[in-house]
């Protein structure tokens, strides 16, 4: 059976190629963006944790993606939870998500207080702050915008001058001084608060103390674990990406099956005498339905192999264009997506296995 399916798809290359070429095309779509989707979630999250905190404190329902959020909390309650017991240092971050050229996130920083929690920036050239608009950036943002020392760049119609460049890693890839970025969004406020813990095993102890502190003025705010946040930031948890993905997988799975239908059903009207001949010759019903199938799987299979090698193919253009764009694509759905592929692939053949599956010798054979 298996050399009359390679015959058949060989003795048709141009059919067989378009078919695995437009299911490879479906499913990549799918990949592609779900491969960017938790690339970049991921990235921001590793971002994120890389500032050094132990614990991240926000205004009652804000967003774990900070620059969507609003800048409401008071900067100086910073210096206020110094006397938290378990507290050893704590900086206001106010952020903005700036879409002058692209979107980017640019956090307000203190530096002083920045490099006490964070353990202080690793300067590639350049250095601190030289005044109030002056920026640092870190090395994957020189790269993807092409600037260097003594650039200009325009966030919040405002332009700064780049006085440092950093290594990547430490919440955002755009920094300017927090009074600077208050001034343009909001005076004296921030939108997270920062805190590092005496010992990471104080992590949960200082959270606690943080939700009585001061007869619990704070219990109602947001509290949030830095070793939290890779299980509170999903893709499931932006509202919409999701259901996005289910509907474009959803596309990917209708378009499979049309082609397959197609391809396999004109295959069948095209081939009537040879299974005619096939079933003269001693064929059942049930090795005619194998056979159709089996071309349907190997055309599925085929084509979910080219949609994976295409996604790698733009993964790498996509990153060489773009050196800030991560991509990550998790096991569990490349195995699903495949998955649909080939049950998409056994539906569209099932109509034309069962008329193929259904002829008769006797009328198939006097066919022209």
């Amino acid at each position: 059976m298996l050399k009359l399916i390679f015959s058949s798809l060989v003795h048709h290359p141009a059919r067989t190629f378009l078919c695995v070429f437009m299911v490879g095309v479906a499913l990549v779509l799918g990949l592609v963006i779900k491969g960017l989707a938790s690339g970049l979630l991921t990235e921001k999250i590793v971002r994120t944790q890389g500032i050094g905190a132990d614990l991240m404190l926000q205004a009652p329902r804000s967003s774990y993606l900070l620059g969507l959020g609003r800048n409401v909390l008071p900067a100086r309650m910073a210096e206020k939870l110094l006397e938290v017991e378990g507290v050893k240092a704590a900086t206001p971050v106010a952020t903005e998500a700036s879409f002058t050229n692209r979107l980017e996130v640019v956090f307000g920083i203190d530096l002083e207080t920045f490099d006490g929690v964070s353990g202080g920036f690793r300067y590639v050239a350049g250095g601190p702050f030289t005044g109030p608009y002056t920026a640092l950036v870190d090395d994957v943002y020189t790269r993807t915008h092409h600037v260097g020392l003594g650039s200009k760049i325009t966030y919040l119609n405002q332009q700064f001058t780049v006085c440092g460049i950093v290594e990547h890693g430490k919440g955002a890839r755009v920094f300017v001084p927090l009074a600077t970025l208050q001034d343009l969004v909001a005076p004296e406020k921030c939108a997270a608060i920062f805190l590092k813990c005496s010992s990471p095993e104080a992590t949960e102890a200082v959270k606690e103390r943080l939700r009585q502190f001061q007869d619990g003025a704070l219990r109602n705010y947001q509290v949030t674990a830095m070793r939290d946040l890779t299980t509170l930031l999903t893709p499931s948890s932006i509202v919409g990406l999701q259901e996005f993905l289910v509907v474009v997988v959803g596309f990917a799975a209708v378009i499979n099956f049309l082609v397959i239908f197609l391809a396999l059903y004109t295959q069948v009207l095209a081939h009537t005498r040879e299974i005619g001949i096939l079933r003269a010759l001693g064929a059942t019903r049930k090795y005619i339905i194998n056979m159709v199938l089996g071309e349907a799987l190997f055309l599925g299979l085929a084509g979910a192999g080219l949609g994976l090698a295409a996604y790698q193919v733009t993964k790498v253009i996509l990153h060489s264009l773009f050196p800030g764009l991560s991509f990550l694509l998790p096991l569990e759905f490349t195995i699903g997506i495949v998955a649909v592929a080939l049950a998409s692939a056994v539906l569209g053949a099932s109509y034309p296995a069962y008329r193929a599956a259904r002829s008769e010798p006797i009328v198939v054979l006097s066919y022209e």
